[in-house]
């Protein structure tokens, strides 16, 4: 017999308003955290189509703002033209950077015992994940959200085909070019903010966090 596919109900106003409740604290909670690092990405592709998909750049700021760390990457391969396109990074621009063997080994020694907050969490942690196994880096303890998941939650936009709230895309709210690693942790931290009601100005890129 053909397998009948069970359709998930759209949530009611009062379920919405509770996972957008969901949202809001959990917000707070990260933005209340010291140990709250922000985390994002850019990369040679997906590593669900290539297996040798590289980080070229990695950006971690804490829950003020303050950068944690920023750096290009040397992917040692070349970056595909179709995206170059897309982060503006080329291979000119990495050739004489550290690899991941040396940038990953930062990585992993920061995020320890943080709690790690991305927007899409399942591609930039799973990426990292993956590279800190392939150069043979330590994997270290730490805790993750997903802010794109939790910032659909508070938007609320059901999809009857996916049977959830729809995925939202990172609003452009930091200065700067979208798909920068800086940039996206920047706006990925304003959005928390916005959705507690904070409509503070954006952080400040020169503010180093010199704590670690």
């Amino acid at each position: 017999m053909p397998v009948t596919k069970t359709k998930i109900a759209s949530p009611t106003l009062e379920e919405q308003l509770k996972k957008k409740e969901e949202a809001i604290k959990w917000a707070k909670a990260r933005l209340a955290d010291p140990n709250t690092i922000i985390v994002d990405v850019e990369t040679t592709g997906l590593l669900s189509r290539d297996p040798e998909t590289k980080i070229v750049s990695l950006s971690m700021i804490n829950y003020k703002g303050q950068v944690v760390l920023t750096s290009l990457v040397n992917p040692e391969r070349p970056i595909p033209l179709e995206v170059q396109k897309i982060h503006g990074i080329e291979d000119r621009d990495v050739k004489d950077c550290m690899p991941w063997s040396v940038i990953g080994d930062i990585t992993a020694y920061l995020m320890k015992d943080k709690h790690i907050v991305c927007y899409n969490a399942g591609f930039d942690v799973h990426l990292m994940v993956h590279l800190f196994g392939k150069y043979g880096i330590p994997v270290p303890d730490f805790d993750v959200s997903c802010a794109m998941e939790m910032y659909s939650q508070f938007v609320g936009e059901w999809s009857k085909s996916k049977g959830d709230y729809k995925w939202q895309k990172l609003p452009h709210l930091a200065y700067g070019s979208a798909h920068d690693s800086l940039v996206d942790c920047q706006s990925t931290l304003l959005l928390m903010k916005k959705m507690v009601g904070d409509y503070s100005d954006e952080p400040d890129s020169n503010d180093i966090d010199l704590s670690f």
